[in-house]
């Protein structure tokens, strides 16, 4: 058999991935998983859904073999409502389709991808219940960014310790997640840091790029969450006012004008547009300064010191400098002063970040250094070490460790 890079493959050595969206839907982690399997070097398939609240570009591709499941492609807004008021019955829907897909493919591992909650659960359960090897793949923290006593909070509270820690193996996303679920459980885990495509990486500059808008443009490109960067984005559009007459602030984000100003995130200085994958990364590199931010206060702070944010991947090849704001233990201050790849602002404060754009628009010799950093960061997240890091670890794991349903079943004791 032939995997999707043109080379050999066994036909029973097929990598399943479930998750809750996939291209042409664009989220964060459609983004994230679709550069990681670009370099994957076996086969692979992913079970989609069909995430209410993501877009579709025709122009973002899959890299590998898809299929998408049937609940919630046809009743994407039903399954949605379902999955936050009772994610349980959400997951068992979704289960029973991965367990056809199980019968029928025979993968010798199965990654479960979180955000998607009940996503994650059923494919848990499916490959319980098949004895196949199971690895949720955690783009972010689970019960610390939910209420507790919401349905979705106690869904969590009930299932994150039963997958993290009878699964075959944890992948984590950053070293500080790492330690917080080495510290939480116990977990034994996989670093597996956001990754770059080769094509992606092929196309960036080999040094800085000329800004090419006439005006100094500062760049925000991602969704507006309370968790993790409302308060941020207040502080950005105060700093703007701050600036000099002609800079201007734009926004790439799926919120409108009307939805940010009614959160209190406005500005004279603000443009907000929803534009194409392809045009955003235009913007990436005609911009004067790329802004990463993040929350201080009224956040989720243990994702906040854990995360980190899939548009720097964008960000990292575009040329053009990048500016983190965040609190100063957060994964992205500590990852950005080791390796030379952004600007940090961590005091919380309108003065202080303006005061950091216009210091990395006026020194062209701070923002070519700021750029070098961001390339190097880039060449050591490039997807095809990676995704061959990965293959060869799940082969470790899989090859002892299920070989039947039974094992499976000790492994993990039923609980619905």
């Amino acid at each position: 058999m032939i995997n999707h890079m043109g080379q050999e493959c066994n036909s029973n050595d097929l990598l399943m991935v479930v998750s809750g969206s996939f291209p042409p839907r664009v989220s964060g982690s459609s983004i994230l998983m679709a550069n990681l399997l670009s370099g994957y070097p076996g086969r692979a398939m992913v079970l989609a859904g069909n995430d209410y609240f993501s877009k579709s570009d025709p122009a973002f591709l899959s890299p590998c073999e898809s299929r998408q499941l049937l609940v919630p492609k046809y009743v994407p807004k039903i399954h949605s409502h379902l999955r936050i008021r009772n994610p349980y019955w959400a997951a068992l829907a979704i289960k029973w389709e991965i367990k056809k897909y199980l019968r029928r493919y025979q993968p010798k591992a199965v990654i479960g991808t979180f955000p998607w909650d009940v996503f994650l659960v059923a494919g848990f359960l499916a490959c319980r219940e098949s004895g196949i090897p199971f690895f949720p793949h955690m783009h972010d923290l689970w019960t610390e960014n939910l209420r507790p006593d919401s349905a979705a909070g106690k869904f969590a509270k009930k299932w994150e310790p039963v997958i993290l820690k009878n699964s075959a193996g944890l992948l984590c996303m950053t070293e500080a997640m790492q330690e917080h679920y080495g510290e939480k459980y116990g977990s034994v885990s996989f670093l597996l840091p956001h990754a770059i495509s080769e094509e992606d990486f092929r196309r960036a500059p080999t040094h800085m790029v000329l800004p090419k808008l006439e005006k100094p443009t500062v760049l925000f490109v991602g969704a507006v969450d309370p968790a993790m960067n409302q308060d941020a984005l207040k502080v950005l559009t105060a700093a703007s006012e701050l600036l000099p007459g002609d800079y201007q602030l734009v926004f790439c984000t799926a919120s409108d004008a009307d939805t940010l100003r009614n959160l209190g995130i406005a500005s004279s200085r603000l443009q907000v547009r929803y534009v194409s994958r392809k045009e955003v990364q235009r913007l990436q590199s005609e911009s004067h300064v790329l802004v990463a931010p993040l929350s201080h206060k009224n956040c989720s702070k243990d994702e906040v010191r854990t995360v980190f944010s899939t548009k720097l991947l964008e960000y990292l090849v575009s040329g053009r400098p990048i500016l983190v704001f965040a609190p100063e233990d957060s994964y992205h201050v500590r990852s950005a002063n080791n390796g030379g790849w952004a600007y940090p602002v961590t005091e919380d404060s309108p003065e202080a970040l303006a005061k950091a754009i216009v210091e990395i628009v006026e020194n062209p010799a701070l923002a070519g250094r700021l750029v070098d950093g961001a390339l190097r960061e880039a060449r050591s997240r490039l997807a095809k070490q990676h995704a061959h890091r990965l293959e060869q670890w799940i082969g470790q794991r899989t090859h002892p460790l299920v070989s039947s349903r039974e094992h499976a079943s000790k492994l993990s004791p039923r609980l619905a």
